[in-house]
């Protein structure tokens, strides 16, 4: 135990240098427990060079560029995530049949990669990472998505929260910029198996090892050695020793071999490949990769087996079976999930293509398959990837006149739609309305008359039906109309002429098939003649009139552009017509209360009679009222039961609650809960407690996998906690967890620029175009054009050093309260963004930027900059009008001195306030929240949201220059000005005079440029007395 104890502890290790032999000395006078304390958290070598690591570490996570350059991995990946890339991933809906129109995700998930692409590099996630993502951006109309974008792993990171934080819109890491995104947004496949580069880093670097020991003896074949004098042989002087072996090396050199003549034997010290079994080791390598990935190590090239004959189906069998099948069940059953598609549809790999065997095989499996009726010709057709055959169709039989029905009750049989030309209009009276027709599907529409009713149903409007009305292809997405409430409202006219109103919808209800409508029929002469006309099936189509109102609206049909796709209209009246559009939308029944005298007939020729005058109104019948009460009651329940295996709408999945994150929580959480730092710090170096030294090892590790994976962005999170003054918080009754935090300010100029990273505090030169002369000129004939001239300067960045230092007292390290940690990480870290961005914004209001006399528009730096005078102190007025219009003069110049358009711009608080109280002479704002006509832009001052000419004005707290030559407005690209910081941050803690207190501290490297001056614009603002 001592051994150890000597071996781990902080305090008695070796000096490294000798002039710190007297400070060791001094130390080893000073009690144990008044000795300074000293703790660095920091990232391992081998993580910040990216090189291979020690022996000691082949269990660490593997880079994947690393893993790539092993060709065993290699061919893995390709055979695993290649095989099924390329393999189609199929819609079925709940009878199993493919769907191949409606949600399209898995036909293109990425509209400008190919869908094999897209998913090989999904697969290749799910075996390198254990977890792909996929972000949404675009909903179809029934509200599922219908394309993603995938982001790289490395892109993303699940916090304690598990809210889903990435680090670009393009899922390509950039920076330390971390955005939440919505579960809505975000569809996380997870992997059954261990992330291949974590589960296989030993394997893979062992590999990496054995390759680079090849690739010494590929580059070196001679083997290392030396030479002695031959038995017998005196030793030559050292002149002829240098003589000799110059001669060898030059030997070697041209010829790979010299001579040194019988006077020297040559003594060989390096193993052979042989003598190492290189060969043999390298093969072991690629075979652990085989167990590792599941696959035959012969796919990988290493031979294991004598056999001779291997059927080559039943290999692919077994590679389906028992190494695809894994990957390809987590595709399918997340794919199938509830916000990819509806319930009661899934996503199913088709593996015929890839199970195809001779053609002989294929045809008599079909043979056999059609004679149990498995197979059809159009399967098969699919199977082969040819065309259906189709066979024409014998003519229809000529239809006979059906002779009239002879009495008040009247079953006729079912009567073939005939499609019709659809056409769309605008009513007369109301030009915004939209009038279509549909025509019935002749085996849902079956006509049938009963005389104990006066009503008028079928199907007003199919779901999901294309037609073509006004030069516009229009379809209805299913639930798209609705009509207010009352269903009564809805009139029932004849050829869309409102004056012409005969009925009234007794029921609207939406249906899997599409808009079912039942009208009753008034009373009188028209409604008589009308219901007599759709007895007779002369007017037996619907026509609908919608309006769109304020949220209704259409979009393209994903699975056809030239399609419009209402997802919302208002439906506000149904026309009885004998020319409907759509084949969908005819009258289904007819039941109407006949007089007590016969119909008069007429013969085909004769002139149409007027009917007669209603009769008198009879005492209603009960009887028959409670009839048609039970069918209607016994027809919603059988829509009901018949809508419950529809697909109901999207489902949101968490996409960080169950995610799996590759390390474990941080030890440490710094949120006020939890073991503390700072005592662990104190407790393993006073007492030498064994379990707080390996909290604070296993932490230090965790960092450093944190600063590694994330850049800053992850750590710099995992590190936010509360703010304050330790001195409340500590004596006993205090509630540190409820403490109020100091307001945190951000960084907005920070957030707006390039960013990229330091190591250290060396200086670095960027070179910069400063002029050019005579590069092209028009040429001439038979003459060598003269040469140019080109200049190019130089721009030097020095970065800074940013420190921190907090003092916290015995008392608070013995207190066992972690909420101290996360205070004061958070001051510091608070103090620490406002250091720097304070560093920006000198940069770009100094002489570097927009700082210095204006001459002919520019300062000495090269940037433009503006004045603006306007407004009154004593008035209470601040200009704003005149700042608007020099911003929109700045804006117009802009591309004319940097030749592209600014990215953003900021404010100060003065010109903030000029833009929120600027106003016409009229007293209208200029930059109105709402209802913006004329204006040039819109601002919101409690969103703090300003827009000029669609340009974003951010109002910035660091502009807290108020004198005569600062900026009150900065509008650049972001592109010309960078900003460095350090990924790593070092934290000391060092108890310093005696065993009072002990201090925390913070270090870290920034560096600030504005790279190309002519691309910052500036605007001083001043407002008179």
């Amino acid at each position: 135990m001592g051994l150890w104890r000597d071996i781990v502890s902080w305090g008695n290790g070796p000096a490294p240098a000798p002039e710190r032999v007297a400070a060791q000395a001094d130390l080893a006078q000073t009690p144990r427990w008044a000795r300074p304390l000293s703790f660095q958290l920091d990232i391992p070598p081998e993580m910040a060079a990216g090189g291979a690591p020690p022996a000691g570490l082949l269990s660490t996570r593997v880079p994947r560029r690393l893993a790539m350059s092993v060709p065993a991995v290699k061919r893995a990946r390709d055979l695993i995530c290649g095989t099924l890339g390329a393999l189609p991933l199929q819609t079925h809906d709940a009878s199993r049949a493919v769907v191949a129109d409606t949600y399209i995700l898995l036909q293109q998930p990425e509209p400008d990669v190919a869908r094999s692409v897209t998913m090989t590099r999904t697969i290749e996630d799910l075996l390198f990472e254990g977890v792909s993502w996929w972000r949404v951006t675009k909903f179809g109309w029934h509200g599922y998505p219908v394309q993603v974008r995938r982001l790289e792993p490395r892109s993303v990171t699940v916090r304690e929260d598990y809210r889903v934080y990435v680090s670009s819109a393009t899922g390509m890491p950039q920076g330390s910029a971390w955005e939440p995104i919505p579960d809505a947004e975000l569809i996380r496949i997870d992997s059954p198996n261990d992330p291949l580069l974590v589960a296989g880093a030993r394997a893979i670097r062992i590999a990496l090892l054995l390759d680079a020991a090849a690739s010494r003896s590929a580059s070196d074949p001679l083997p290392l050695g030396y030479f002695s004098p031959a038995d017998g042989m005196t030793d030559p002087t050292k002149d002829e020793v240098q003589d000799i072996l110059d001669e060898w090396a030059q030997a070697n050199r041209e010829r790979a071999w010299g001579y040194v003549g019988a006077a020297l034997k040559a003594n060989v010290l390096q193993w052979s490949p042989e003598q190492l079994q290189l060969s043999s080791a390298r093969d072991y390598a690629v075979l652990e990769i085989a167990r590792l990935t599941g696959l035959d190590p012969e796919d990988l090239g290493v031979s294991t087996t004598s056999r001779t004959y291997a059927n080559a189906e039943q290999r692919r069998l077994d590679l389906i079976d028992f190494t695809l099948r894994a990957f390809a069940a987590a595709v399918e059953d997340r794919m199938s999930m509830a916000d990819v598609l509806p319930r009661g549809y899934t996503a199913r790999y088709e593996y015929a293509h890839f199970l195809k065997s001779d053609t002989l095989t294929r045809m008599q499996a079909y043979k056999a398959g059609r004679e149990v009726g498995v197979y059809t010709d159009e399967r098969i057709a699919v199977l082969e990837n040819i065309p259906t055959a189709t066979v024409p169709k014998p003519p229809a039989p000529a239809l006979s006149p059906a002779p009239p029905a002879p009495g008040p009750t009247v079953q006729e049989p079912p009567v073939s739609a005939t499609a019709t030309f659809p056409t769309v209009r605008f009513t007369d009276d109301n030009p915004g309305t939209l009038t279509l027709g549909f025509a019935a599907d002749p085996a849902a529409a079956e006509f049938t008359v009963d005389s104990a009713k006066r009503t008028v149903s079928g199907v007003a409007v199919p779901w999901g039906t294309v037609a073509r009305s006004g030069g516009r292809a229009w379809k209805f997405a299913k639930d798209s109309l609705h009509w207010g409430g009352d269903s009564s409202r809805i009139k029932l006219n004849r050829d869309h002429d409102r004056y012409q109103s005969f009925g009234y919808a007794a029921t609207l209800a939406s249906t899997d098939a599409g808009l079912a409508a039942a009208f009753r029929i008034g009373r009188g002469t028209d409604g008589d003649a009308m219901l007599a006309l759709a007895e007779d099936r002369v007017y037996d189509g619907f026509s609908i009139e919608v309006d769109f109102e304020p949220g209704d609206g259409w979009e393209p049909d994903p699975a056809d552009d030239t399609v419009c796709l209402v997802y919302s209209a208002t439906l506000r009246a149904v026309a009885l017509t004998a020319m409907p559009a759509f084949d969908g939308a005819r009258v289904a029944s007819v039941a109407a209360t006949r007089e007590t005298k016969e119909p008069t007939m007429t013969a085909p020729t004769a002139e149409p009679q007027t009917p007669a005058p209603p009769a008198a109104g009879a005492a209603p019948d009960f009887a028959t009222f409670t009839a048609g009460l039970s069918e209607a009651i016994g027809t919603a329940v059988a829509e009901a039961f018949a809508k419950l295996p529809a697909p109901q709408g999207r489902q949101v999945i968490p996409a960080g609650q169950a995610a799996t994150v590759v390390s474990e929580p941080l030890v440490y959480q710094m949120d006020g809960h939890g073991p503390s730092m700072i005592k662990d710090a104190w407790k393993s170096r006073t007492e030498g407690d064994v379990d707080a030294r390996g909290r604070l090892e296993k932490f230090s590790l965790q960092l450093a996998d944190s600063q590694r994976r994330a850049a800053g962005g992850a750590a710099s999170a995992a590190f936010a906690a509360n703010t304050g003054n330790t001195a409340a918080i500590i004596p006993p009754g205090y509630r540190p967890d409820l403490y109020v935090t100091q307001l945190l300010q951000g960084r907005p100029l920070w957030g707006s620029v390039s960013r990229g990273s330091l190591t250290d505090a060396t200086p670095f030169t960027i070179p910069a175009y400063t002029s050019s002369t005579g590069m092209a000129s028009t040429h001439t004939e038979g003459t060598n054009p003269a040469s140019g001239a080109l200049t190019i300067g130089t721009k030097t960045v020095t970065p800074n050093a940013v420190s921190g230092l907090f003092t916290i007292t015995r008392e608070i390290a013995d207190s066992s309260n972690p909420a101290i940690d996360a205070i004061a990480t958070q001051a510091m870290s608070e103090a620490y963004s406002q250091n720097t961005e304070a560093k920006l914004y000198a940069e770009l209001n100094g002489a570097n930027g927009a700082g210095g006399a204006i001459t002919a528009g520019q300062v000495p730096s090269g940037a433009w900059v503006y004045t603006t005078t306007g407004g009154s102190v004593a008035a209470g007025t601040y200009g704003g009008e005149k700042l608007l219009a020099g911003e929109r003069q700045v804006l117009a110049q802009y591309p004319f001195h940097r030749f592209a358009a600014p990215s953003i711009a900021h404010l100060s608080q003065e010109a903030t306030t000029a833009y929120a109280s600027a106003v016409d002479g009229n007293g209208r704002p200029l930059l109105p929240s709402i209802g913006a006509q004329n204006s040039a832009g819109v601002g919101n001052a409690v969103t703090q949201g300003w827009y000029v000419d669609g340009l974003p004005n951010l109002p910035t707290w660091s502009m807290s220059g108020n004198a005569a030559g600062d900026a009150d407005v900065l509008i650049f690209n972001r592109t010309d000005v960078w900003a460095w910081e350090s990924p790593l941050l070092t934290f000391r803690f060092e108890e310093r005079g005696g065993p009072a207190n002990i201090d925390l501290a913070l270090f870290g490297y920034v560096a600030v440029r504005l790279l190309r001056p002519a691309g910052l614009h500036a605007i001083r603002h001043t407002v008179a007395a």
